[in-house]
């Protein structure tokens, strides 16, 4: 997470789970987000508000796919998050 500069988290102190949140300052069109993740990207991550969490939240599984999967997931999550930040 220390690389993705519109992310932040409370890092989890066990399990498989986190929940990663947009940065405050940054500008993002969220419902955007979740459709291009999914449409272009094939990444499927849980919308916070299914966890009575923000809709800038996400829940993110990281145990059960391989390393290579998860890091193409995590560079899905960047290129959607690239296409839906309003400047």
């Amino acid at each position: 997470m220390n690389n993705h500069n519109h992310l932040e988290w409370i890092e989890p102190t066990g399990g498989v789970i986190c929940f990663p949140r947009f940065k405050k300052e940054i500008k993002i069109d969220v419902e955007k987000f979740y459709k291009i993740l999914l449409e272009h990207h094939k990444t499927y991550v849980g919308p916070g508000h299914w966890f009575e969490q923000s809709k800038r939240n996400f829940r993110l599984g990281f145990g059960w796919e391989k390393q290579k999967t998860f890091e193409k997931g995590l560079e899905n999550i960047d290129k959607a998050i690239v296409t839906t930040i309003q400047f």
